[in-house]
């Protein structure tokens, strides 16, 4: 797009407020539902280390999808990448809100996943492509505001709806929010750069993906309160030693598999 080309009309101010909600969607509810884990655990009868899933598979989600955002951007239109990922978030949604079921519920929470991964990087893909560059460093201001504040809203959000609706009303409360980012999104963005019909490099795409599963699973296990892992790390004892070299191992493993990912890709690159 020329320097002339890029204004700030009502069509990009639409677009990174319909790519805004979706992205603060995604990351309040997943902030939301950590404060229903003592609600959804009786109402289920389940215990601490499967409802965590509903978090730990939602995040699963987004490492596997979020290292081909690249790929998708420049293969498929902005719009139609919107589209696709704010329906499966609204299925996702719709799926949670009727769950009678954990395991309907997780399902729903892994396909609202899907969406989130790809609409994540729209919004700062839209600013980047398409904002005058005087106007550039405001936009992605307000991009990053958008996703800084989800997750400070997201709890006092989730546990206000529990205390005085249930934890079903997370969702329900989404959903008209959800139309209206569907709406000013389809007549709002703009395709600005042309699509390319390029090749989906597999290896490399597997080596991101399991490098951030084992990042999550890692943070996972340390962060549970609950985890014997953290537990015996925290009290010193020699199991908790041997627990502790494991977690630095898949840590150092992770990030090892993520810098081949990175290297193959730059060298490609310049070839």
């Amino acid at each position: 797009m020329s320097d002339s080309e890029r204004k700030l009309d009502a069509k990009l101010i639409l677009s990174v407020i319909a790519t805004g909600i979706m992205s603060f969607a995604g990351v309040v509810v997943e902030t939301a539902m950590n404060i229903t884990f003592p609600t959804l655990m009786s109402e289920f009868n389940i215990g601490t280390g499967t409802v965590q899933w509903i978090t730990t598979g939602y995040l699963l989600i987004l490492s596997i999808i979020i290292p081909a955002s690249s790929w998708l951007k420049r293969r498929f239109k902005t719009r139609t990448l919107f589209t696709a990922a704010l329906t499966l978030f609204l299925l996702g949604t719709i799926i949670d809100a009727i769950a009678p079921t954990f395991a309907i519920l997780l399902a729903g929470r892994l396909i609202q996943g899907i969406g989130t991964g790809i609409a994540l990087p729209l919004m700062f893909n839209i600013v980047l492509e398409q904002a005058p560059y005087d106007k550039m460093g405001m936009m992605m201001g307000i991009g990053a505001l958008i996703t800084a504040l989800a997750p400070a809203v997201g709890p006092s959000l989730g546990g206000m709806l529990v205390n005085a609706f249930g934890w079903r009303m997370i969702f329900i409360v989404l959903i008209p929010v959800l139309l209206i980012a569907l709406f000013c999104g389809t007549f709002s963005i703009r395709q600005v750069s042309p699509t390319e019909k390029i090749p989906f490099q597999i290896p490399d795409y597997i080596l991101l993906a399991a490098g951030f599963i084992c990042f999550i699973f890692a943070t996972t296990i340390v962060a549970s309160s609950q985890s014997t892992y953290a537990n015996d790390i925290v009290t010193g004892t020699q199991v908790g030693s041997q627990h502790a070299f494991y977690l630095l191992v898949v840590f150092a493993v992770s990030a090892l598999i993520c810098s081949i990912a990175v290297f193959r890709a730059i060298s490609a690159q310049k070839k």
